[in-house]
Parts: structure tokens; sequence; C-alpha cells
């Protein structure tokens, strides 16, 4: 077994056994690395249409879809619907950082992200 295959392997079996709570920040850290990939990227014009940049671009939308799709409107009240609004907000300044090849969107969604998961890492346990 390749080490590619053994890590594939390990993070697989680290997301079927995990709590849904660590599912989520699982969920938040993967996005804070996908929009650092995209930031970087975004900051020099050589790599700003790079496919790598649309690929992180492209995961970090997916994981706030997935996000924005695990909430509970009826459990969750006010409080999902505002996180409903700032995962909405995330989209959109990627959907324009993808459209305008800058870094000004990803800079946005990165910092409500950050702030989430500082919230998340708050009331959530290691």
């Amino acid at each position: 077994m390749s080490y590619a295959q053994a890590a594939a392997t390990y993070q697989r079996n680290a997301v079927m056994t995990a709590s849904p709570e660590k599912l989520v920040r699982m969920l938040y850290d993967g996005a804070l690395k996908h929009l650092e990939k995209c930031r970087i990227g975004l900051t020099d014009s050589k790599t700003a249409r790079s496919p790598d940049v649309g690929q992180s671009l492209s995961r970090v939308m997916g994981i706030i879809g997935e996000l924005r799709a695990a909430l509970d409107h009826a459990a969750g009240g006010e409080l999902s619907k505002d996180l409903d609004r700032l995962y909405e907000y995330c989209l959109d300044q990627l959907s324009q950082a993808n459209l305008s090849r800058t870094p000004v969107g990803v800079a946005n969604a990165a910092q409500v992200m950050r702030t989430l998961k500082e919230g998340w890492d708050g009331i959530i346990p290691a």
C-alpha cells in the first residue's frame, strides 16, 4: 500500500468514526485550508487562473454547501438563519473571487469562516 493510499484510508476512517461535532470541525478546517490555497494562488497573476485555484475554490464552495445543507432550521431558529446568511455571503464572495480572479472575496470568506470556527471551537470541546 502506498503512502497516498494509506493516508486516504486513514482520512476515510477518521470521517466515518467522527462525531457530528468533530465532522463540523473537520469541515471548517478543510474550508480554511482551501481558502488559504485560493488566497495564495489568486495573489499571483501567474497562478490566478490555474486549475489548482479553481479546484480549491470548488472544494471550499462544496464544503460551505455541506455546512449550509446540514443546518436544522426547525431546531436552530434564528441561529441557523444567521448561519445560513453567513454561508450565503461566503459563497457569494467566492463566486466574485472566481469571476474577478482576485483574492478579495476569498479573504472576506476566510474571515467569516475563521470567526465561525473559533466560535465552534469555543463551544465544542476538542
